[in-house]
């Protein structure tokens, strides 16, 4: 091979190399623009789902002991699960997705969600509101403090406090009621027999003294759902479906 052709080979070899870059960089490109384009979608269907999802969650069936599970504990999905890849089909699956969840939480999350000064202060009015947290786990009463900082390393309350973040942040419209009401749902889930105890003994008395999360579990029933429990509450001698097992590590 003389020194043209040797000259000539070389270039084709540089150009099929750089052909097989630009390739490799268009599709690295394009996994990414679909990846956000995935998450920007899912995210919308969740805003249009939202209210809608709230409102049908509450299927009461006439079974009193039923009724206070299908409150408290959670049988699917959030509407916000499908966007971050959460799992709650198994416990292992369930302590993924607290891991998940946790990435999220501010000063405390390996991936933290970056609040702005108005997001920071829905985010503390929520967690500061007592009971808004796992006090079954660790007994702290709160999810942060009033600067905003973590109460305590417990992996069920970052994976709340990352929650939290990631509502405020994704769905602005939403109202804190709202938010704390899927921070209680995932309360629920954690804790089912010790909030299907807490939710079955304050139907069963004065609900202007049952404490915050059972106000916000029952924040979707209509008037005439409500007197029906209350009624069946003071009438049943309640045993809780679910164990009082924690779910989760704390």
């Amino acid at each position: 091979m003389n020194k043209l052709e040797s000259n000539i080979q070389t270039k084709k070899s540089s150009t099929k190399i750089d052909i097989q870059l630009s390739i490799q960089k268009i599709a690295i490109v394009l996994v990414g623009i679909l990846f956000v384009t995935n998450q920007a979608l899912a995210i919308n269907i969740g805003k249009q789902f939202i209210h809608e999802d709230m409102r049908n969650i509450v299927g009461l069936t006439g079974n009193f002991a039923k009724d206070i599970a299908h409150l408290v504990t959670p049988s699917s999905m959030p509407f916000y699960g499908v966007e971050l890849g959460l799992d709650m089909s198994s416990l292992n699956a369930i302590n993924v997705s607290i891991a998940k969840l946790g990435k999220m939480a501010p000063m405390q999350g390996s991936n933290p969600i970056q609040l702005n000064s108005e997001e920071m202060k829905r985010y503390i009015e929520i967690g500061t509101e007592p009971y808004v947290t796992c006090e079954f786990c660790c007994g702290v009463k709160t999810l942060v403090r009033e600067d905003g900082s973590p109460t305590c390393g417990c992996a069920h309350s970052i994976a709340m406090r990352g929650t939290a973040a990631y509502l405020i942040k994704n769905y602005p419209e939403m109202t804190n009621a709202e938010i704390a009401y899927e921070l209680m749902r995932q309360k629920g889930m954690y804790f089912p027999g010790q909030m299907q105890e807490r939710m079955a003994s304050s139907l069963s008395g004065d609900l202007a003294e049952a404490k915050p999360d059972i106000k916000y579990l029952i924040m979707n029933l209509t008037e005439e759902e409500l007197k029906d429990l209350q009624k069946k509450a003071k009438n049943s001698g309640f045993k809780p479906e679910a164990n009082s097992e924690m779910i989760g590590g704390c």
